[in-house]
């Protein structure tokens, strides 16, 4: 165990998410708490007055959320539960005490300061992509995460979001998304289940996230 996993056990507390709950939702207030996910994804976004979501990004096990209101009154945005979760809620400044106690763990919170700066420079890479196609590829890539060592395995990886989250989370239709993911499937490169996904064939999907177009395969007759 990390020195940054024990201070999530000794000065955090744990709870449980249902699916369809909120975490926290925009304007509440704060309180210097960071969230660590165990288990369960969640949906980040800001309600519209229309009463679209704009989606700000998709979480997983291993995502922080909070950091982003470090020193802030109210929160930005709102964190959805897409499945059941499993949190830890942990006080800054507990964090920050421990970092003073323990110099070892403040080069841990920096190596996750690190990774969720990493994390959303993807997230704004993917949402500059010019393409449809490129966008979504992108994403389903960051989706599954780094590739298996043994080349030929495949990946398998959580879906757990809507066609419209997906959409609305790349300024897309949903029938381009559909579309998109039957013609990838199509062509033999992912596979779709009811909640997740497996790529296949990671080498085409990157050709194609690098900028190469789709090429349809013809539909069985």
């Amino acid at each position: 165990m990390t020195a940054l996993e024990l201070a999530q056990c000794q000065l955090g507390s744990q709870i449980q998410l249902a699916r369809g709950e909120h975490l926290f939702q925009m304007g509440a207030e704060a309180d210097g708490e960071l969230y660590f996910v165990r288990s369960g994804h969640l949906k980040i976004y800001q309600p519209c007055d229309d009463g679209v979501q704009r989606i700000i990004d998709f979480t997983r096990p291993g995502d922080w959320l909070g950091v982003d209101t470090i020193g802030e009154q109210y929160r930005h945005a709102s964190a959805h539960a897409l499945t059941d979760c499993q949190v830890d809620v942990v006080q800054y400044r507990h964090l920050a005490e421990l970092m003073d106690e323990e110099p070892y763990s403040c080069d841990l919170f920096s190596a996750m300061l690190s990774r969720e700066i990493d994390r959303q420079q993807l997230a704004a890479a993917i949402l500059r992509s010019a393409g449809a196609c490129q966008r979504i590829v992108m994403f389903l890539l960051q989706r599954a995460g780094p590739a298996p060592q043994a080349p030929m395995l495949e990946t398998h990886a959580p879906l757990p979001m809507s066609r419209q989250d997906i959409s609305d989370y790349l300024g897309l239709t949903p029938a381009t998304v559909s579309r998109t993911l039957s013609s990838l499937k199509r062509n033999g490169w992912i596979s779709l289940g009811q909640r997740g996904f497996v790529v296949q064939s990671r080498p085409a999907l990157e050709r194609l996230a690098a900028g190469a177009p789709l090429a349809i395969a013809p539909q069985a007759a």
